[in-house]
């Protein structure tokens, strides 16, 4: 019995502490430092068409312009709207609500082909680390429209000083292309 009563003593202390620490689990927020600016629930209306070219996927805005991948200033925050597939023809994204269904935050890296002499000369206090970003991956959703990725890039930097993007620099790459709207209190998934 002694046995018995050590085990199940052992079971209820790890249920009570695994049910504290999902107590203590808190809603997700936009203050901390990798806090994604929108969140599940939160909504992007797209005010205008946005025209992907043909051959492509994934259509680049900054500083409210469009633009593609080389037209992008990586040092200076900016987002691009992915769609699932590249077709031969242009593809538009039409004006519409979609909701943030869900977000994850992912590092980027740019790859420096340089010799390893001058780019540690050019690396500017990163040793020998490649200038990297991080980048929310916003996926969003609307009944009638196919799924759509918003992916929203801080500026590349250092490892030790590169930053997320935050809701105001979102809201400045957009432009008058869409619109975000955010809750006072984020919606449980």
């Amino acid at each position: 019995m002694p046995g018995t009563r050590k085990a199940i003593s052992l079971k209820l202390w790890l249920l009570s502490s695994l049910l504290l620490l999902a107590a203590c689990q808190g809603t997700p927020s936009r203050t901390g430092f990798y806090d994604s600016p929108l969140l599940p629930g939160d909504e992007v209306e797209i005010l205008r068409d946005l025209v992907v070219p043909a051959g492509l996927a994934r259509v680049y805005l900054q500083q409210g312009k469009t633009t593609g991948y080389g037209g992008t200033n990586q040092y200076e925050p900016y987002c691009y709207f992915l769609l699932r597939d590249p077709l031969p023809a242009e593809q538009r994204i039409v004006p519409g609500v979609l909701v943030v269904k869900k977000v994850w935050l992912d590092q980027t890296t740019v790859s420096l082909d340089l010799p390893s002499r001058l780019a540690s000369v050019l690396s500017f206090g990163w040793g020998d680390r490649s200038p990297i970003a991080w980048q929310f991956h916003i996926e969003l959703s609307a009944a009638d429209r196919p799924r759509l990725t918003l992916v929203a890039s801080g500026a590349f930097d250092g490892p030790a000083t590169a930053a997320p993007i935050r809701l105001a620099e979102l809201r400045e790459a957009l432009g008058s292309y869409a619109e975000v709207r955010v809750h006072a209190t984020p919606k449980a998934q």
